[in-house]
Parts: C-alpha cells; structure tokens; sequence
C-alpha cells in the first residue's frame, strides 16, 4: 500500500468516527455523563446510538431538514412528532 492510499484510509475512518462521535457529545453530552461502572455505560451508548439512529429518520418523514438538537428539542415539545414515525 503506498501513502497517499493509506492517508485516504486513515482519514475516511475518523471522518465517520468524529462525525458520529461529535454528535453524541454536543447532543448527548456522553463526555459528561458520570456512569463508570457495570452495564450501565455500555447501555446508555446503547440508547444514545438507537435515539441518534431514530432522530437521523425523523427529517425523512416530516420532509424539513433541521438539525438534531432543534428536532430533540421540538419532540420534547412537541412528542406527537416522534410518535407519528414510529410503525
């Protein structure tokens, strides 16, 4: 393998991994959450991957684009809007 095909390889990988890394501690604060100890980590990455997946989805249905914390913000306003996603 020679460098530039290497250099493309290495960051193709962190430009998925900081975009979705990013997104789960601006909007989750996942940095900031104090769970160290037993499952309860590795459940609540869990559940931060399946909201992010789920809130990804959102824009589809409702046919606007806004950005993840605007529609965090508007489901918990406004929780109809998550319901009418769900099958």
């Amino acid at each position: 393998m020679d460098a530039q095909a290497l250099l493309d390889l290495v960051r193709g990988h962190w430009g998925v991994e900081n975009g979705l890394h990013r997104t789960l501690d601006v909007q989750f604060r996942e940095d900031d959450c104090r769970m160290r100890t037993g499952h309860a980590p590795a459940v609540m990455a869990i559940l931060r991957r399946a909201a992010l997946n789920m809130l990804r989805t959102l824009p589809q249905h409702s046919g606007t684009h806004v950005s993840i914390g605007l529609l965090r913000d508007r489901i918990g306003r406004q929780p109809w809007i998550l319901a009418a996603a769900l099958p």
